[in-house]
């Protein structure tokens, strides 16, 4: 069965959206993340059944977690390591379970079942697909089959790290496709955005 792994962590203040706590403070940051998580979890329902539903948590024990466990099939610990450690974790153990399977975070309220399953759509004819974020990194990553040096010497958490991933992809000659572009939210700017136009 095909998979869709969701990438989150504890909202415990001060050790999640720091660049947004630096201006509205640890604790409303952390709040607001937490609901960031129910809104995501909430928008993929629709997938659920026909796609396993993953949530890899970071930043606390399982426990931390209690308000969302009816919203994912399985429970993942993240590994210690760089985000391109992580993912690639994650993307091994669906070798087993089952592909395709898609990453995505916690930090793009603009996701969609839909566009979930556009970028399922897509892995049918290539090897790998993008959502781009509008700051230069990307707030989906999916894959038709595994392979074990994708996420090597790839600058994470740069403008560079779509680029740099597109190049690789270049390099190897993998196949791939590419989503609109959305915005993740790290920012107070970011999040006044995003109320604006869902005020519109």
């Amino acid at each position: 069965m095909r998979s869709l792994l969701v990438f989150l962590k504890a909202p415990v203040a001060g050790q999640v959206k720091t660049r947004l706590a630096s201006s509205i403070g640890a604790e409303q940051a952390a709040a607001l993340y937490r609901q960031w998580i129910g809104v995501v979890f909430e928008k993929l329902q629709p997938i659920r059944g026909r796609t396993r539903l993953v949530a890899c948590y970071d930043g606390g024990p399982l426990s931390k977690f209690a308000p969302w466990h009816h919203l994912a099939d399985e429970w993942w610990r993240q590994p210690a390591g760089d985000l391109g450690h992580r993912l690639d974790a994650a993307f091994l153990d669906r070798k087993s379970a089952g592909y395709p399977a898609i990453a995505l975070g916690t930090d793009c309220l603009d996701i969609s079942d839909t566009l979930i399953e556009a970028a399922f759509d897509m892995l049918t004819g290539c090897d790998a697909v993008f959502g781009p974020a509008d700051d230069g990194g990307y707030y989906l990553v999916g894959l038709s089959s595994y392979r074990p040096d994708f996420y090597d010497g790839i600058p994470w958490s740069t403008s560079r790290t779509l680029a740099a991933h597109q190049a690789w992809c270049v390099r190897h000659n993998w196949s791939f496709e590419v989503l609109p572009v959305l915005q993740d939210i790290d920012t107070l700017e970011d999040w006044l955005e995003y109320q604006g136009r869902n005020r519109a």
